[in-house]
This record gives C-alpha cells, structure tokens and sequence, in this order.
C-alpha cells in the first residue's frame, strides 16, 4: 500500500501532537488540505451478532465489521460506539450518501467495527415502526411484551452495552490492538471498553465531539456550571425528533450539511437510527447520582451496576494509552459551553488525561458542530487520526 505525503497542514498537526501544549488550532482553510496518509483499496462489511447475558436478560447485540483487501496493520484495528439514539448504521453513511468513517478508514487499510447498543437495531435492520410508536429490540428472533421491555430499559445499563460490545469485540478482532471511538454518549463506553475485553489491547482514543469518562463530565460541569444535569424521568423514553434535534444545538452550517437541515437529518434517519434514549441512559450518561439511586431500588441490580461507570479508568491503563481529541468550534456540549477556554469540555477533558500522565493532544476545526463527524469533508476526521497513528502517536 502505498504512502502518501503530508500536507503543509497535516505537518502542522503531527508536529503539534510531539509538542508540550494541549490545544492545535486549526484554519478552515488548512483542514480543507488534509490528505489521505495512505492510497485506497477495497473492502467488505457484513452485519455480526452476539448474545450475551447480564441482569437477568439474554441480549442481542449487531455491529458492522469492515475488512479491507489490504490491511495496513494486521495487529490493529477501530471499535466505533455511536451517540445516545443512533445505531452502527447511523455511522455508516453520511445523510446524503457519502461514506461514513468506518467506509473511510476500511478504504485506507484498516479493519473496522462500528457497533449498535442493544436494543438499538431492529429484526433486518430497517426500523417499520415510526419513532413514536417503535420500543427497543432487546432480543432479534422475538417479539418482547411490553411489560418486558419496561423492566429491560431500567436495567440496560453502560455495563450492559460495554459487555456486549466487548463480546463482539473479543469474538472477531482476538488479539489485536484496539484504537477505540466513541462519539457523544459513546465517548465514555471507548473510554471504558479495557475493563470489559478479554481478548485485544485498548491502545489508544480517536476523538470528535467524545468527552472522556462520565464522571470526569460531573467534575466538569461541577467546576464550570457549563450545562445543567439534564435529567430524564427514571423511566422514560426519549424520541428524537425534528424540535428535539434543533433544541440540542444539532443544527450546523447549512453549507457543510447539504441534506435539508434537522428535518432532512430526522427523516434520513428514522430507518436506521434508533431514535430513542432511555432515561437510564441519559442519568448515566449526564450523571444524575439522586435518580440513579432510585434504580437499584426499583430493579433489585446491585448499585455498583448504576454507578461503577462512574469511577476513574485504571491509572496504569491511562499511563499507557494515547489519546487525540477533536471538536468542532460549533459543537454546543464539547466547545461552546464554558466561558473561558479552559472550561471548554475538551480540554477539561484533556487536562484530566495529562494529569493521569496520558500522552493527550486536542485539535479544534472550525465550523463543524457536534455531528461533523458526519458534515462535508468528514474523510478529513478520519485522515486525522491516521496520520497521527502512521507517525507514531500511538505507540507506546
């Protein structure tokens, strides 16, 4: 496979991640000249499954696996978790039709899994219900009562996703080194995937718009007063919608979302995208300690089942990895909340890495908001990250 020169721009950046400060910015025009590292091959992907047990319940659990014709580095690979209502094909194409990340970084020679949490993927993959009237599907071969999937929402814990994910993990990419990502909701579950796999090596964090652990979020925005809790009935159900996108900041530069704005994005995904969030999920996610308390309460679950998300990463785990944080200058949750730059969430959420002794580097583009991962240019996300492991950021 053949290499690629960097650009004067990706220079800039490879040279600010072997420097000391935490934060590169980076000009809309010096983003729009950042290369691919490596020429293009082909690839497949094919849908994987796994059951696994927790809580009392079988699960089902669906990713996406990506195999390129040719790998890179057959010892490597990247584990993808999506935001609070999305799913793994949520990820796979952007709302007008070009590749999503985990197509871009399979056609540059990298094995990929993108995963969908339980419940998240419908029988087929193609959700009939509107968003509505749809629930979860926490077991693909049957139809759950209501009264079941009630019970299973109060106990589809972080641990719940993460061991299922881990599952998949282990089953197709054994004994590799893992570089994981997790967008949104799904940056704490990449943060915390090494507690649950048995198999590969958490290496490193790919980020955008990702965070760190949830309860460095708490610590956040206990120091910054930046966002409220944002607490969610113990057992409700969130369904996104066209006001509820717009609401959440969603909404970007029309230029760079050539789809029709929140109402084009809501209707591309209501097929493939859940488009609904438990309760349990957001209080774990916002940390709400009173609502969680009720849990355990009402299920019977141990409580650590509710709060060990909550806890630190292991500190030789965190001396071990690297970590390279992306956001976009329009991200409402990641960027513009906060007054002062340091009570920015990234670098919040850098610093707490630099403090553990974590190698850690934040980029900023301009422009993008929480979803560029998925706006024009997003290859250029994706081409980040590889440069960054070409050039050594990743090892230890």
């Amino acid at each position: 496979m053949e290499n690629n020169k960097a650009s004067k721009s990706i220079q800039k950046v490879l040279d600010a991640l072997n420097g000391s400060e935490l934060l590169l910015k980076l000009e809309w025009n010096e983003w729009l000249e950042v290369n691919p590292p490596y020429e293009n091959v082909d690839y497949t992907q094919s849908d994987v499954f796994t059951r696994f047990s927790r809580n009392g319940y079988d699960w089902d659990i669906q990713g996406i696996l990506y195999t390129p014709s040719a790998e890179v580095d057959n010892k490597i690979a990247i584990v993808m978790f999506h935001g609070g209502a999305g799913s793994a094909y949520g990820k796979d194409k952007t709302p007008d039709g070009r590749p999503g990340l985990p197509r871009i970084l399979a056609a540059q020679g990298f094995k990929v899994l993108n995963l969908t949490y339980p419940g998240h993927y419908p029988p087929g993959g193609v959700w009939k219900e509107s968003v509505k009237d749809r629930q979860p599907w926490y077991l693909l071969d049957q139809k759950l009562s209501d009264q079941e999937i009630y019970d299973r929402n109060l106990k589809c814990t972080f641990n719940v996703i993460l061991q299922g994910s881990a599952q998949l993990v282990d089953e197709h990419l054994k004994g590799r080194k893992i570089l994981a990502h997790g967008h949104s909701t799904g940056g704490p579950m990449a943060a915390h995937l090494y507690r649950f796999t048995d198999q590969t090596e958490v290496i490193g964090i790919l980020g955008w718009g990702s965070g760190g652990p949830d309860g460095w979020r708490k610590e956040w925005r206990d120091k910054t007063k930046a966002e409220d809790d944002g607490r969610k009935g113990i057992d409700e159900m969130s369904k996104r919608s066209v006001q509820a996108f717009s609401k959440a900041g969603y909404v970007s530069d029309p230029e760079l979302c050539p789809w029709g704005g929140a109402e084009g994005f809501v209707q591309w995904a209501e097929p493939i995208r859940s488009q609904m969030k438990t309760g349990l999920c957001d209080n774990q996610h916002m940390v709400v300690p009173d609502l969680l308390e009720k849990y355990p309460e009402i299920t019977g679950l141990p409580r650590e089942e509710y709060f060990d998300h909550l806890q630190d990463p292991d500190p030789e785990w965190l001396k071990s990895i690297n970590v390279l944080l992306m956001v976009g200058g329009d991200d409402k949750g990641h960027w513009v909340a906060g007054e002062q730059e340091e009570d920015k969430r990234e670098i919040f959420m850098g610093r707490k890495y630099e403090a553990a002794g974590t190698r850690v580097h934040v980029v900023f583009v301009p422009k993008y908001g929480h979803y560029g991962m998925m706006e024009k240019h997003n290859e250029k996300i994706a081409y980040s990250w590889l440069w960054a492991f070409k050039e050594g950021y990743f090892s230890n």
